[in-house]
């Protein structure tokens, strides 16, 4: 079965405990992640690692990318000092730091990122299209005639917006724009809409109704949740 999981944001403890759950009920699923794997959290590298082990063990696992995933690869082109990027408000310091707690973030971040994992996120989509569904990180630009060519919209924007003909009548699943628990439950519990947010905020545990890691089956239609084990 498919399961499209929220922004992850360096939490390797939640991430690997909702994968667990999500074995318990498939032997064989194919995880498909909505970007955003780095940054906020403890341990980005951690969780590179674990994406890119689930697939050499056989799991399934493909992620879009996300706008941090963005911020890192444009810090790493340019030869940027993190403290001279957009990217260092936004969590690159705790990205750095799982990599060498000792890091000294004077330096350019191409000193500081191995060349591999700046290949990994530069490798990563900004869409995956599948039979009956689109994954995004942020969302689609329906105002052109190609929404699948406007990148800076996909990691972007926070706008929801469908066109059911630019879409091919596909469903669009992103992440970006965190939203609580409960209201993503009430919109599926209303009937399946056009657009699912998936992203429940998981580094945000200081926000009522925000701190999950959730995963949605699109077989069954059903969330599976993990409250953040990382940031407790």
């Amino acid at each position: 079965m498919k399961y499209f999981i929220g922004d992850v944001h360096g939490c390797i403890k939640t991430l690997k405990e909702l994968v667990r759950q999500i074995s318990i009920i498939d032997k064989n699923p194919k995880l498909y992640f909505v970007g955003d794997l780095i940054d906020r959290g403890p341990d980005s590298k951690a969780v590179i690692d674990y994406i890119i082990d689930l697939n050499i063990s056989g799991v399934e696992s493909m992620s879009v990318r996300g706008n941090h995933e963005e911020m890192l690869i444009n810090a790493y082109l340019h030869n940027q000092k993190i403290t001279d990027t957009d990217w260092y408000a936004n969590g690159a310091e705790r990205t750095i730091k799982s990599f060498n707690v000792n890091a000294d973030i004077k330096k350019p971040v191409n000193e500081l990122i191995p060349k591999e994992y700046f290949q990994y996120c530069s490798a990563l989509p900004y869409f995956i299209e599948l039979p009956n569904s689109i994954i995004v990180h942020a969302g689609l630009n329906f105002r052109i005639s190609n929404p699948l060519t406007d990148f800076k919209i996909m990691i972007w924007t926070r706008e929801e917006q469908y066109n059911k003909v630019l879409a091919k009548g596909k469903r669009i699943i992103h992440g970006h724009s965190p939203i609580p628990l409960e209201k993503l439950k009430c919109k599926l519990e209303s009937g399946l809409p056009d657009i699912i947010n998936v992203d429940t905020g998981c580094v945000y545990i200081q926000h009522k109704g925000l701190g999950y890691l959730t995963a949605f089956n699109a077989d069954t239609l059903e969330l599976i949740s993990v409250k953040n084990m990382d940031l407790i």
